[in-house]
């Protein structure tokens, strides 16, 4: 399943290298399409702008969205916390609904220069629930 995909097993090391390289690297301003889907989700396109690192607009499916209401999650920062906590749920799969002696699979892909997110993927074994986050848009904004 993840042959083509060219996604790595999610470590904490490699998160921590990736937000070490975002911390040093990544722009303060830029807009990028994020678009979610998995089996008990409806797919979704998330589009964020961040000028100087925070959060200016938010839209899901094309309707405006409160920055406040969650728009944190779609930055990249915020999509660095959505990975910790995937890797805190890979050792609680039952929580994601594996049977006993099922595991939890996630798989991440970064951007070599940035460190920034470029697709997240997770299976869980023993049941369909997967997920997946791909970053389908990255633009640097100017300051």
């Amino acid at each position: 399943m993840w042959g083509c995909s060219r996604l790595s097993e999610l470590t904490p090391e490699a998160l921590r290298a990736a937000q070490a390289q975002w911390e040093k690297s990544g722009p303060a301003s830029y807009r990028m399409v994020v678009e979610t889907s998995g089996d008990h989700m409806d797919t979704s396109k998330y589009e964020v702008r961040v000028k100087a690192k925070s959060v200016v607009t938010l839209e899901r499916n094309g309707s405006p969205l409160e920055p406040k209401a969650g728009g944190n999650s779609y930055t990249v920062e915020g999509l660095f916390k959505t990975l910790d906590q995937e890797i805190d749920l890979k050792g609680k799969p039952q929580l994601l609904g594996a049977p006993p002696g099922y595991a939890s699979y996630p798989m991440a892909s970064f951007d070599a220069s940035t460190g920034r997110l470029l697709r997240f993927q997770r299976s869980v074994g023993g049941t369909k629930n997967s997920i997946e986050i791909y970053v389908r848009e990255f633009e640097v904004l100017e300051q």
